[in-house]
């Protein structure tokens, strides 16, 4: 008996979890459609938590959607609380690096000091303009950005901005999750690929939860030449 008063308590308790978060996500995206903000710091906290990880966006799995291999060089643009970029690292070790990017100097402070705690070597937390990258051209392997673009004004100069510095074989893995208060549908996050010059590689997931692998369109002789 106690134990199914137990489950009925963690039931009810999921439920309101459930139902703040979606009000939450109402109330901010009803704002951000007339005022467009960069997400908090603080709220990156809420957004990324253990029910998520566990059994929505896995790191793990989206990790392995990206078709990593030690070595390479990933760009992560939005790492959050870091969650998704240590597993990114690890399949890239020992010799690969990831460079976590943001604007907000407290989102980079709070990574380092992760990094820096957990003795993890191939991170580098910076504060970088996902509009000018300071990466040289075609100088990475694989860029992420999960449920961050849409944030971003000007997603297409953002993606154009990504294929600059993606290698020829490169990927770009755009990961978007429904509760996000800026989820773009897949056709959205698609015709912004195909604007900025990318195709799709590989499509993964569903409406709720989704995973696009995008790399290098041919540009038209007349741009390429």
């Amino acid at each position: 008996m106690r134990i199914l008063l137990w489950l009925l308590i963690l039931q009810w308790l999921l439920i309101i979890f459930v139902m703040l978060l979606f009000i939450m996500c109402v109330v901010v995206r009803i704002i951000r459609h007339y005022w467009h903000f960069p997400i908090p710091g603080p709220l990156t906290r809420v957004i990324d938590n253990p029910i998520r990880r566990r059994f929505i966006q896995k790191p793990g799995l989206l990790a392995e959607r990206m078709h990593l291999e030690p070595g390479m060089s990933v760009v992560e643009i939005g790492p959050g609380k870091g969650s998704y970029t240590l597993t990114i690292a690890e399949r890239v070790a020992p010799e690969g690096r990831v460079f976590a990017v943001d604007i907000q100097e407290e989102v980079i402070e709070r990574l380092k000091q992760r990094v820096e705690r957990e003795g993890i070597t191939n991170i580098e937390p910076m504060i970088d303009n996902a509009h000018s990258f300071s990466f040289e051209d075609e100088s990475v392997d694989r860029i992420v950005a999960i449920a961050c673009l849409p944030e971003i004004p000007d997603p297409v100069g953002v993606l154009r901005e990504c294929r600059r510095i993606l290698k020829l074989d490169g990927l770009v893995s755009l990961c978007e999750l429904a509760i996000d208060p800026d989820y773009p549908r897949r056709k959205t996050t698609k015709r912004w690929a195909a604007e900025a010059g990318l195709e799709l590689r590989h499509e993964y997931g569903s409406w709720f939860v989704y995973q696009l692998n995008f790399g290098k369109a041919p540009l038209p002789q007349s741009e390429g030449s």
